[in-house]
């Protein structure tokens, strides 16, 4: 929208009817400037209004005919016409030989925007330079934004530097609650002057429109950044190991579910509440750069528990190890309550349980005393009623198992034989040898595996003859 006047000089005075024409050399497009003023003397004038996209770096005339009559005429006083040959372009008298005009009517646009901070996570604190590339040289004033998607709060990228360049370049500072996996603006007139300015040389407004998000020559498209200040925290501790009961030496798999990705370093420890004894500790096995941490537990004598579960909400501790997620950020450790929805006791049922049953109180059946201490003795060896009683306050008792021998634990009358969890046998079909003594021991097994050690009855004698008589006389 600039205009220039343009002036032709005759050798004499000449008179102007009609509007004649002047081509320019502009560029893609030549432009058309009419006569303004001047009939009656040796100068006229053309007025030329610059249009958008005309450019020339030394304004001239197209061609030695460029000057045109348009069905106008240009004549001296005494009617001859005017001869219109223009010297050469660029050559003395021309006019691109005597002015000096630079004609720039393009609006720079935006052609890209990228960054020259490297592809990968950035979290809070962090500083990154993003760069909005223009067609041509720009200057800028003020300090123009470029507002970016970082999730619930958008932010904000500041010009910092690049006025006379076709380069300008934005700090963005990431802050608490900043999140993208994939860094871009937030839409196509992201870019603001702010009150500033962004011009060209010759003072064309930038037009500051960009690429759609994530489409070519977007942020997103050229760069994989990604802003993380969100502290991963853990959603559910669980298990793989099958719900049950489980005793010394065997190994249980506990799993720490996290809300987003993290990555180990060290051996971290989940320690467990495992009753009366030292804590038992699960260490870190596996699952680095998976929202899935992997914890292995191998029971230790003495670890007894009716449902497994960790100690405390702060139970997990990095053990001089890191968690971090892919932006640097340090997990959150805090466990839901133990026994809490989420926790380890509420989502599996493991019982630990490294304590052996206890049998007691076994008997032989109905038999006859002679003495306290004294071995019981029975009167039959075909049939032998036996009875028990058991405890175990873990897992529960799995089955009971009896025998009988010529000594303790023996089993050369009966072999070691269950029955479930029934506490009483009707044994028949003995074929016991009078005048020994026999023991019934009874043992137990918990669910676990756990096995008691074998308690044995005060014995039993087999006598099977009866009294003799004796002669009596008067």
């Amino acid at each position: 929208d600039d205009q220039i006047a343009i002036t032709i000089i005759f050798s004499e005075a000449v008179i102007v009817t009609g509007t004649p024409k002047l081509t320019l050399e502009t560029g893609a497009a030549d432009e058309l400037v009419d006569y303004n003023s001047g009939s009656g003397g040796t100068t006229l004038t053309f007025i030329y209004t610059i249009d958008s996209d005309d450019i020339a770096i030394d304004l001239d005339y197209g061609s030695t005919g460029a000057l045109a009559l348009n069905n106008a005429t240009i004549s001296d006083a005494a009617g001859n016409a005017a001869l219109l040959t223009l010297a050469s372009p660029g050559e003395s008298n021309s006019l691109g030989s005597n002015k000096a005009m630079v004609v720039d009517g393009v609006v720079p646009i935006v052609s890209s925007v990228s960054s020259s901070s490297t592809d990968g996570y950035y979290n809070e604190g962090d500083t990154l330079v993003l760069t909005v590339s223009f067609s041509e040289a720009v200057t800028v004033t003020g300090t123009p934004q470029l507002t970016l998607e970082t999730g619930a709060t958008d932010a904000v990228a500041n010009y910092t530097s690049g006025s006379t360049s076709s380069v300008l370049a934005f700090r963005y500072v990431v802050t608490s609650g900043n999140n993208s996996s994939d860094l871009d603006y937030d839409s196509t007139n992201a870019l603001a002057l702010n009150s500033g300015t962004i011009l060209d040389g010759a003072g064309n407004s930038a037009n500051l429109t960009l690429a759609a998000p994530a489409a070519a020559n977007s942020l997103g498209a050229n760069k994989a950044i990604i802003i993380d200040s969100a502290t991963p925290t853990i959603s559910a501790v669980t298990s793989t190991t099958a719900d049950g009961s489980y005793n010394a030496g065997d190994i249980i798999i506990i799993t720490i579910n996290f809300s987003e990705p993290v990555y180990v370093s060290g051996t971290p420890q989940l320690t467990l509440e495992t009753g009366d004894t030292s804590a038992a500790v699960a260490e870190y096995s596996s699952g680095s750069g998976d929202t899935t941490l992997t914890f292995s537990y191998t029971i230790a004598s003495g670890d007894n528990s009716n449902d497994l579960g960790y100690a405390s909400t702060s139970a997990l501790a990095l053990n001089s190890g890191t968690i971090l997620d892919g932006a640097e950020n340090p997990a959150n450790l805090t466990l839901a309550e133990p026994g809490a929805i989420k926790s380890l006791s509420i989502s599996k049922s493991l019982i630990i349980d490294t304590t052996n049953p206890i049998v007691s109180s076994v008997t032989e059946g109905s038999a006859i005393s002679t003495s306290g201490n004294d071995v019981d003795y029975q009167n039959f060896a075909d049939t032998l009623v036996i009875s028990w009683s058991g405890s175990d306050g873990g897992s529960g008792i799995s089955i009971y198992e009896y025998a009988l021998g010529t000594t303790t634990g023996a089993t050369d009358a009966v072999n070691w034989t269950s029955t479930g969890i029934d506490t009483v046998a009707t044994l028949t079909g003995l074929s016991l040898t009078e005048g020994t003594t026999y023991y019934l021991s009874v043992r137990a097994t918990d669910v676990a595996g756990n096995m008691s050690d074998p308690d044995t009855a005060d014995g039993i004698t087999i006598d099977l003859t009866a009294p003799a008589g004796t002669t009596v006389s008067d």
